[in-house]
């Protein structure tokens, strides 16, 4: 599989199936900004809240065709396996199959968020809880500093990109504030804005 990160704002985004596990993937989804339509005879108290809030729509039935063939994603948590082979087989566009990834054209990663920083760990469906062990070692590693440092990062290249700068002054700039003083010390981060601002 291509690794890839996918835009999914403005998109239609189905989950076929309405219980725990659904509960858990539309909750993984809304962190990213993504209006689920859910599609299941019956919901998880957890999704019927969520209903309750806005967050996702509701399609109290047996899944169709129709509601899925629009879709840009489809992830398919039913307890049928008939089911969640046929929905992944009939797709058109990105498909999850929770149960079983061979079916599907792609697989959810366990990922860890600090802001703009996404990590994202994938061992291919061989095990997902190892994916999941992973990211929370991670976590240590890759703290809550990280969200502010992404943001100075992201500032800096924007001034940077905006200035008209010789390519090798560029590249010099952009390099040194990925040094681990300016993840440490929001003076020195300060100090480079102020910096960049004689450029």
């Amino acid at each position: 599989m291509f690794p890839i990160m996918v835009e999914l704002q403005n998109k239609k985004v189905v989950v076929v199936g309405g219980g725990r596990v659904a509960y858990h993937k539309i909750k993984n989804l809304l962190r990213f900004n993504v209006h689920v339509h859910v599609v299941s005879p019956e919901f998880h108290n957890g999704i019927l809240e969520l209903a309750n809030q806005k967050k996702v729509t509701l399609y109290q039935k047996e899944v169709e065709y129709e509601d899925y063939q629009d879709a840009f994603l489809v992830i398919t948590v039913t307890d049928s396996r008939s089911v969640n082979e046929k929905v992944a087989k009939t797709a058109n566009h990105l498909v999850v199959n929770a149960e079983n990834p061979e079916l599907g054209n792609s697989i959810v990663p366990a990922t860890l968020m600090r802001g703009k920083l996404m990590i994202s760990i994938s061992t291919g469906g061989a095990s997902p809880t190892l994916a999941k062990q992973l990211r929370n070692q991670l976590a240590d590693q890759f703290d809550d500093s990280y969200e502010s440092y992404l943001d100075f990062l992201y500032e800096v290249r924007s001034l940077v990109k905006s200035k008209s700068l010789h390519a090798d002054t560029r590249k010099r700039l952009l390099q040194e504030v990925v040094q681990p003083i300016y993840l440490e010390s929001f003076e020195e981060r300060e100090t480079f804005l102020r910096k960049l601002e004689d450029y």
